[in-house]
């Protein structure tokens, strides 16, 4: 008896609404292409500051849709907060850096921009967002 109620239920439910598999998939969740990490000790110099700040503008101005659609993950993380360990030691790092991570076949690809970041990012700021957006678009391939 439960049996022939769970098939009627079922053959009701389809019934009721016969486009529903004529439509397309839901969009998966996880659609991260790119996810981008700045990470600073508590004690920051004008140098790192920029980096973040332009980094975070560039993000804002640059790459908005990516960023609120998910297809594009900020992250600024403090070194020095115990909460951020885990990740810190992941990328086996002490103090500041500058990480583009890719997704491809599952499998996270780092690219450590840290010494061209601050190499450029106050001294050239120009070169330093020409690049990193140069950067940004290819891993978005």
């Amino acid at each position: 008896m439960i049996k022939i109620l769970t098939i009627l239920l079922g053959v009701a439910l389809v019934f009721q609404n016969p486009l529903v598999f004529a439509q397309k998939p839901a969009a998966a969740k996880n659609n991260t292409k790119l996810e981008i990490y700045y990470f600073h000790p508590d004690e920051r110099c004008p140098i790192d500051q920029s980096i973040e700040e332009t980094t975070r503008k560039m993000m804002r101005s640059d790459f908005s849709k990516e960023t609120k659609d998910g297809t594009i993950k900020f992250f600024v993380l403090n070194t020095d907060d115990k909460t951020n360990a885990k990740i810190v030691e992941k990328f086996e790092i002490n103090s500041q850096a500058l990480y583009l991570v890719t997704f491809v076949n599952g499998k996270a690809i780092h690219n450590d921009l840290t010494e061209f970041a601050f190499s450029n990012c106050q001294a050239n700021p120009g070169k330093f967002k020409a690049v990193m957006k140069q950067e940004i678009l290819q891993a978005l391939k």
